[in-house]
Order: C-alpha cells, then sequence, then structure tokens
C-alpha cells in the first residue's frame, strides 16, 4: 500500500470514528427510518380509514393525510440536515457533490425499502 493510500485511510478512519462520523450515518438513518415509517402509518390510515376504528378520531383519512404529511416534513428536515452538513465538509467540490449524490441515492433507496416492507403481506 503506497504512503498516499494509507493517510486517505487513516483520515477516514478519523472521520468516522474519532470525530462522529458514523454516529451522524446512524442517526440520519434512524431519522430517516422514522420519517419514512409515520408516513407509511399515515398512508395505512388513508387506505383503511374505513375499518380502521380509532376512539375520538372521526375521520381517519383526513387524520392519516395530516400524519403523512407530517412525515414528509421529517423526510424533508433530515435531508435538509443532511445536504447542510456535508455542505460544511472542506474537500474538492467533486468529492462534495459525489457525496451529495450519493447521499440523495441512498435516503431514497431506505425509503423505497422502508416503504416497500410496510406494503408487503407477511
Amino acid at each position: 500500500m503506497t504512503e498516499g493510500m494509507r493517510s486517505k485511510f487513516s483520515l477516514a478512519r478519523r472521520m468516522l470514528f474519532d470525530n462522529g462520523g458514523l454516529e451522524e450515518i446512524f442517526r440520519h438513518v434512524r431519522n430517516l427510518v422514522v420519517a419514512t415509517l409515520v408516513i407509511a402509518a399515515g398512508m395505512h390510515a388513508v387506505e383503511n380509514g374505513r375499518t380502521l376504528d380509532i376512539k375520538g378520531l372521526p375521520n381517519t383519512a383526513v387524520a392519516g393525510y395530516i400524519v403523512s404529511t407530517i412525515g414528509v416534513v421529517l423526510f424533508l428536515l433530515n435531508l435538509a440536515d443532511g445536504l447542510h452538513r456535508l455542505s460544511k465538509v472542506r474537500r474538492h467540490l467533486a468529492l462534495q457533490i459525489l457525496l451529495l449524490a450519493i447521499y440523495a441515492f441512498v435516503t431514497l433507496r431506505v425509503t423505497q425499502l422502508v416503504l416497500a416492507l410496510r406494503m408487503s403481506t407477511l
């Protein structure tokens, strides 16, 4: 392994483990999953509003739309927070663009997977 590669691995190790990068990644994924589950719960209430009997709630479908909207707002806030934190990284512009693309891709895929899991029949 060349000296340049060792220094890059050392930098990556410091960023992930010593500077809390891994903790940030898990925090964003956790927030993303929670927002997606809130969206899924709202969608479930909209789709099954007539069969759900929740005391004190006259219109389950309207409540489902409200809950789904709250989930979308949480999702967008988490995405904005992630993009804001990535913009603070003091690296080459190409690396920042690559990180933003990876973040957006992973965010959309995790959301799709959670929604697909929610819609599957077990």
